[in-house]
């Protein structure tokens, strides 16, 4: 995450179409070497991020369903 803000969060895409509590939730794919690639949701508080799902789901349509699966149940 260092690494991604010091450049300028070049490959972080939002993870879902509308916020969620009116926070924007956003998803960044990492290769995490020997534990293979994931995808990471997470919202942004000034220069913290704060990680709510790490996944193996590489494919965008499962990630998403996942992230919102999740956040339904936190938000309860």
């Amino acid at each position: 995450m260092e690494r991604e803000q010091a450049t300028g969060l070049t490959k972080v895409k939002l993870a879902l179409r509308r916020p969620v509590a009116g926070r924007p939730y956003f998803e960044l794919r990492c290769n995490l070497a020997k534990l293979g690639s994931v995808r990471v949701a997470f919202t942004l508080d000034g220069q913290v991020a704060r990680i709510w799902f790490i996944s193996t789901s590489l494919q965008k349509a499962t990630f998403t369903s996942e992230v919102s699966r999740v956040l339904r149940e936190v938000s309860k």
